[in-house]
């Protein structure tokens, strides 16, 4: 185990995105691989997308791979392409897959201190034992095997969890550092989580740089960072239309059909993260008084799906 390091007490994660400017953070988690392989099934380059980032942000800069089911969950070949990818690094996190055998996240620990000495090791996934454990997670052997956690703080009831003053989340932990990755498209009250782990804990992140809502979050989460008590306002939402009456339907014509590119999901994290960032989308607008059948809510919903095609 590396004997101190440093976490950032902000940062924001990157799947996809291309190297822009993180301006109020400390810091970018950056997908450089994906257990055994530097590409995604796409033929998106994770390798590539990391060095690009490496050479616009330099040690600002931390690598971050899936390990693990559906990709390899062989640890030491993971190991090895982790850090042949992104050598020398002081710090990796790695996000664990459901199903990876507790024995491979063993020795792709050991694997990567053997090539890395001086790195520390963190692991993301569920942010309790509970939930970990449901998804085939083996929490205690990855608790037992990294130097801390960043546990995915991503939903309302995950939230009231990490905060509660008997948290599931930190108990699980056995004392090791946690560093709060939260989802704001997910949780209107995504702060209330990043300001417990920037007060409390190791720091907080969230995801992702290739959401819309960055700008808006980015302002934020950079404040919480800095101790200040006025965080900068959120985007306002989109204003609720009154009813109009509806015309006469016209008479039938050809019948059109809009479509979407089908979205590439190299795994399941990133369907999930669609799937909060829609459900946000619908909880906002019932909030707001909308209904499931406003023209706006599908509007609202086909802008996220656009911006995963981009």
């Amino acid at each position: 185990m590396a004997a101190e390091f440093a976490l950032p007490r902000t940062a924001a994660w990157v799947w996809h995105g291309e190297p822009r400017s993180i301006f109020g953070l400390d810091a970018v988690f950056v997908r450089c691989a994906s257990g055994t392989s530097g590409s995604a099934s796409s033929g998106f380059s994770y390798a590539g997308n990391f060095q690009a980032w490496t050479r616009a942000r330099g040690p600002s800069v931390i690598p971050w791979s899936w390990f693990g089911p559906p990709h390899s969950a062989n640890g030491v070949e993971s190991a090895d392409t982790l850090a042949s990818i992104a050598p020398g690094q002081h710090v990796y996190v790695v996000e664990v897959g459901p199903g990876t055998p507790p024995e491979q996240v063993t020795a792709f620990a050991a694997r990567l201190r053997q090539r890395v000495p001086i790195a520390a090791i963190g692991f993301s996934t569920w942010p309790t034992r509970a939930e970990a454990e449901q998804a085939a997670v083996p929490w205690d052997v990855c608790v037992d095997a990294f130097d801390f956690g960043l546990p995915q703080v991503c939903t309302p009831a995950q939230r009231e969890l990490l905060v509660r003053e008997d948290s599931p989340v930190v108990e699980d932990m056995a004392g090791k550092p946690i560093h709060v990755a939260t989802f704001p498209d997910a949780d209107p009250g995504w702060v209330d989580s990043a300001r417990l782990g920037v007060a409390e804990h190791a720091g907080a992140s969230a995801f992702s740089i290739e959401q819309s809502s960055f700008g808006a979050w980015r302002r934020q989460l950079g404040a919480l960072g800095e101790g200040r008590q006025e965080l900068p306002r959120p985007a306002a939402p989109l204003p609720v239309r009154p009813v109009e009456p509806r015309p006469e339907p016209a008479e039938p014509g050809p019948e059109t059909r809009e479509t979407l590119t089908p979205v590439q999901f190299d795994e399941p994290g990133e369907l999930a993260l669609l799937a909060h960032r829609i459900l946000a989308v619908v909880q906002a607008r019932m909030d707001a008084g909308g209904k499931l059948t406003d023209d706006e809510l599908v509007t609202e919903i086909e802008e996220v799906l656009k911006d995963e095609n981009r």
